[in-house]
């Protein structure tokens, strides 16, 4: 926030009338001013090297850098300019992976003017703001995990066994030498363990052994 207690956004987006309207409805609002306008990711990059900004309304679909990679950048050398997303997507896998690289918040453009100022000021209240719409899918997910089985459950002991070695970094060979058997039956146990936990990479797999212990 600037001395004068001014909140500072900037907006990007490759949409000129988009950005206008949104910057009418932001300064609409005493305490909120429009510091800088991008069209794509680069030209934004390039904005907040020069200007000192509290928070970006970011768009996902931009040219040259889209919304995502700005994201990753920003969360490097911008870690203190919350960032609010403003986009069409409504699927999961875009509001997981921004939330992920660090956004504040995630609406979407049809949202209204007033939802638009109030996910403003909640991030600068240090909230978090998703869109309803987006909310919902986050709760069928979290549903749907309490309702299924616990996937490590799903393994083995021999399968854990193999998962942990995997995960350490040993190969089939080694594995099958630690554990007495074939280098063809550990790799039918990699199969199988990909198969239940739905892991088709080693750093998944990695990654899976870390968050459930199984190191």
């Amino acid at each position: 926030m600037s001395d004068s207690g001014v909140y500072r956004v900037m907006l990007a987006d490759d949409h000129p009338i988009l950005r206008a309207g949104v910057k009418v409805l932001i300064e609409s609002k005493p305490g909120l001013k429009v510091t800088g306008e991008a069209s794509n990711g680069q030209e934004l990059l390039d904005l907040l090297a020069k200007s000192p900004c509290d928070m970006v309304i970011l768009d996902l679909n931009m040219p040259i850098m889209n919304g995502i990679e700005v994201l990753e950048y920003m969360q490097i050398h911008f870690p203190r300019v919350a960032v609010l997303v403003l986009t069409t997507h409504k699927e999961k896998p875009f509001l997981k992976r921004a939330l992920s690289k660090g956004a504040r918040g995630y609406l979407l453009k049809e949202e209204t003017h007033d939802k638009l100022l109030s996910g403003i000021n909640d991030i600068r209240q240090g909230k978090r703001v998703i869109s309803a719409e987006m909310t919902s899918l986050i709760v069928e997910d979290y549903s749907t995990d309490l309702s299924s089985p616990l996937t490590a459950d799903l393994l083995t002991q021999r399968e854990k066994e193999i998962l942990n070695l995997t995960a350490n970094g040993l190969t089939s060979k080694e594995i099958a030498e630690r554990l007495e058997i074939s280098a063809r039956t550990v790799e039918a146990h990699r199969a199988n363990i990909r198969e239940k936990l739905g892991i088709s990479t080693a750093s998944e797999l990695i990654k899976y052994a870390i968050d459930h212990n199984l190191m």
